[in-house]
């Protein structure tokens, strides 16, 4: 009787231990909570406030990086009205990124760019710093987790070494893209994409239309560097017309993943050239500001909204404002802020 009696309460004690804990990770990465005084004897009411995130690069017009900017000289807009910062803070720090890299089985004439996308993974990787972490997906007629997030370089250097006989001639970018996106939304903090990719997609179950919603619902940062450039300009004047329109579309659409995430997208033409766009794409991803506010449109309704960042600031003191190149995301969906 008194061992059924003790395992009862073993029971009680640990099923609240279990429900304190998951309430703990519940309230943990909440919106803000605006707490509000009630008289005495009554209980104190909660109102989750949903705060939205905007991270921002700022350069001059030879593309230097501008550092050491305030809050006073940021002002956001949503939509057309301003908004009021509520947090804001410069981060340099290391880079939690993850490489996409088109790896497929292609005709001869074309042989050039699988070496190309061999070599640039392999660049990418040796520019990793202390801190950092990295991870990797190669896709060809689906996508393939080569390396998960790990800050050891070594671990990093083995998943590409599986990057050998590619199997297939398919290429699903859209289908990949989407799908590291929504893994990445379990990662905390800042995360950068880099996608290594010709932008051409051949056998994706999402559609053009469905990968560039998704853009617009990410804080992932996106990086496209173009595959092909050199190829692609030798042969060009050999190419049909409908060939020659599907290369613009490919070139179109990496544009556009970087554009609607707050990325920059880079065609180089030579592999001489990638050492130093992945030089440059660590520069920006380590070094920018986070701003945010909690919008004044109350609007129940999952309309996208419009994000514009303005940035006035006189930097070599002329008495000039500087016209400076201010990249962020093109907006969000109110239904995919937390809380909402």
């Amino acid at each position: 009787m008194k061992m059924s009696a003790f395992r009862t309460l073993s029971l009680i004690l640990i099923l609240i231990f279990i429900s304190s804990v998951s309430l703990a990770q519940r309230r943990k990465g909440r919106p803000i909570e605006e707490e509000r005084d009630n008289p005495e004897g009554q209980a104190t009411l909660r109102i989750e406030v949903a705060q939205v995130q905007v991270d921002i690069t700022v350069r001059d017009k030879k593309s230097n990086l501008i550092q050491g900017l305030e809050e006073g000289h940021f002002k956001v807009y949503e939509d057309k009205v301003e908004q009021t910062i509520t947090n804001f803070s410069p981060v340099e720090g290391p880079l939690t990124a993850v490489l996409v890299v088109e790896y497929r089985r292609a005709p001869y004439w074309q042989w050039e760019v699988v070496w190309e996308a061999l070599q640039a993974s392999y660049i990418f990787a040796e520019g990793m710093r202390r801190g950092d972490w990295m991870a990797v997906v190669a896709y060809d007629l689906r996508p393939e987790i080569l390396v998960d997030f790990t800050q050891n370089p070594a671990e990093v250097y083995n998943g590409l070494k599986r990057l050998n006989q590619p199997a297939y001639r398919e290429a699903t970018l859209y289908d990949t893209v989407i799908d590291t996106l929504d893994r990445l939304e379990e990662v905390e903090g800042k995360v950068t994409m880099v996608v290594v990719s010709t932008g051409m997609d051949t056998l994706s179950k999402a559609n053009l239309g469905e990968l560039l919603k998704r853009l617009k619902r990410t804080n992932v940062v996106i990086y496209p560097v173009h595959l092909g450039g050199n190829l692609l300009t030798r042969s060009e004047q050999y190419m049909n017309g409908p060939l020659r329109m599907d290369f613009i579309q490919a070139k179109a659409v990496l544009r556009e993943m970087a554009k609607s995430t707050g990325g920059e997208s880079y065609f180089p033409r030579f592999l001489q050239s990638f050492p130093g766009v992945f030089q440059n794409i660590g520069a920006l991803a380590r070094s920018q500001y986070t701003l945010s506010y909690v919008s004044t449109n109350k609007s129940t309704k999952n309309k996208f909204r419009k994000l514009r960042v303005q940035v006035t600031v006189d930097i070599n003191g002329d008495g000039k404002k500087d016209k400076l190149k201010v990249r962020h995301k093109a907006g969000y969906f109110p239904n995919t802020l937390p809380g909402s």
